[in-house]
């Protein structure tokens, strides 16, 4: 005979497998995203890839397109990381499609999408194209947040990134160092941000052959990882071997040896 309470397990069983069929159980889009922001901090690409595609299904179902546009561009991120930039280009093609035609040209999420395909262009040496769509970024985002923001920085910085790579040094500088007036405003000149923008300036600098102005630059480099990390960290080897070698190249080699000396003590720590 059957009981009550077995009626109600049974019934509560059924319940339970047709909503898995009729896809009302289950992660959801958000769930999928989550999981895949896990996965790709944890460095496991493909199981994120997998998630973001998941996500994106979903997104599309419920006709949320600025997710679905993230969720394309995460995965030509990773692919493009991965040297798979056939792919990283398809997936973001259908993002900038997407984004263009349901959140127009001037949309955060669409600047996004360009600048990673920027990204990948100039993996393939299309430094042209990268910098086309660099620029389309750049323009969506001083429009929308302001000349002084941090995205906006970064994206002077990205082609300041390519324009080195493209040998054309003055124009990098030129980037570069609109990429650190922007961080000294919003960061302050000693935050870890501006970093990356004094390294750059020594090394287009160098390349020009102002090897003053690359020790300039290599030493606020320095400066600001001791004033981050202190004067003993393993970061610093490689920015004291930079600072050695510019004086070296600045005919200074008594200084060149002096740095080079403590990027070896603290090496051999």
């Amino acid at each position: 005979m059957t009981t009550l309470k077995t009626t109600i397990a049974i019934t509560l069983l059924l319940t339970a497998s047709a909503l898995v069929a009729n896809g009302q159980s289950g992660p959801s889009a958000d769930e999928y995203l989550r999981l895949a922001e896990e996965h790709q901090r944890n460095s496991k690409q493909d199981d994120a890839i997998t998630n973001y595609e998941k996500a994106a299904v979903e997104f599309q179902k419920a006709g949320n397109v600025e997710r679905f546009v993230h969720s394309y561009n995460q995965i030509g991120v990773i692919l493009t990381r991965q040297d798979k930039y056939e792919n990283a280009k398809r997936y973001l093609d259908v993002a900038l499609s997407k984004g263009l035609s349901a959140l127009g040209g001037g949309d955060l999420t669409v600047a996004t999408t360009y600048l990673n395909l920027g990204v990948v262009y100039a993996a393939e040496n299309q430094f042209d194209k990268s910098l086309e769509v660099h620029d389309k970024a750049l323009k969506i985002r001083v429009a929308k947040l302001g000349k002084d923001h941090r995205d906006v920085a970064t994206s002077y910085g990205n082609i300041g990134n390519v324009q080195f790579r493209k040998k054309d040094y003055d124009k990098a500088i030129e980037a570069h160092r609109l990429a650190m007036e922007i961080r000294a405003k919003v960061f302050g000149e000693k935050s870890p941000e501006i970093a990356e923008s004094y390294r750059n300036l020594g090394n287009a600098y160098k390349e020009k052959k102002d090897f003053k102005r690359t020790l300039e630059f290599y030493e606020k480099a320095l400066s600001n990882k001791i004033h981050q990390l202190g004067d003993k960290h393993k970061d610093l080897v490689r920015h004291l071997r930079s600072v050695s070698e510019a004086h070296s190249l600045a005919g200074n080699p008594a200084k060149a040896d002096e740095f080079r000396l403590r990027a070896d003590q603290i090496e051999k720590q």
